[in-house]
């Protein structure tokens, strides 16, 4: 009996502290959105490395969309958790791996597609699997930086294969939501109104738009570099360890 109500009031803390987390957030970026004019900048908490119990109890508070970075880790999740949440992969993507996520029901996007052949794998993957469940939302990930350690594409050849595949019938299964990028440490840490990995992002978006009469979603901006991101048309931010608190260490998680 004990037990029961200690585990029962440990519970309600953590609710609490994720409620009052996911909140301030919340407020901080909608109202430095609102502050440049924005009224559509969505905020995705990340869940990466969290006990599934953590995005219950956000659920439980009406949150229903959530990004996830490891396939395995987010298979499990989507196993055990509500059925209409909305999984965002976000983290790096691989071929073998398209159809571990497409047979995930409440796939709701991938956004770091860097690769025709990903793109191509998801769409069939999906289109074999769960032929019945909605589109992939897809952004293409490029890499805006030019750091060889991020995914991400690079050339402006390879970007267009990717955006008329999904704009292709060919893609049955799959659609183009928008692009994506992840800014570097140091541009995301100066302290700067504007981030150039950023504007690299916005312009293709510009160049997209106007080439493929598109109207595309930019998904870029953490923690650390949200209000950058916002001052460049970002349409959702983010953000992990603010909501969810710092995630265990490598030991930790070998431990």
């Amino acid at each position: 009996m004990l037990r029961g109500i200690a585990r029962r009031t440990m519970t309600d803390i953590r609710q609490k502290q994720l409620i009052n987390s996911y909140e301030a957030v919340k407020s901080e970026v909608m109202a430095y959105a609102e502050s440049k004019g924005k009224s559509d900048v969505f905020l995705l908490p990340v869940s990466k490395l969290k006990p599934a119990s953590d995005v219950q109890l956000l659920y439980d508070h009406g949150v229903r969309s959530f990004g996830e970075n490891y396939v395995q880790e987010l298979i499990h999740k989507a196993s055990v958790l509500p059925q209409d949440i909305r999984w965002h992969f976000i983290g790096g993507l691989q071929t073998n791996k398209c159809k571990d996520l497409a047979k995930i029901p409440n796939l709701y996007a991938v956004e770091t597609i860097d690769s025709l052949k990903k793109a191509v794998k998801l769409n069939e993957a999906r289109a074999k699997f769960q032929p019945t469940a909605g589109k992939i939302l897809c952004n293409v990930q490029i890499n805006t930086s030019d750091e060889a350690q991020k995914a991400g594409l690079f050339s402006d050849n390879d970007i267009l294969e990717v955006v008329q595949f999904f704009l292709s019938p060919e893609a049955t299964h799959v659609e183009l939501g928008g692009l994506m990028t992840i800014g570097s440490w140091d541009v995301s840490h100066a302290e700067s109104e504007e981030n150039r990995d950023f504007a690299v992002l916005a312009h293709w978006k510009q160049v997209l738009d106007a080439k493929f009469s598109l109207n595309l979603k930019l998904s870029m901006g953490m923690s650390s570099d949200f209000k950058q991101a916002i001052n460049q048309g970002t349409s959702q931010v983010r953000i992990g360890t603010d909501i969810f608190g710092a995630r265990p260490s490598k030991a930790e998680m070998r431990a």
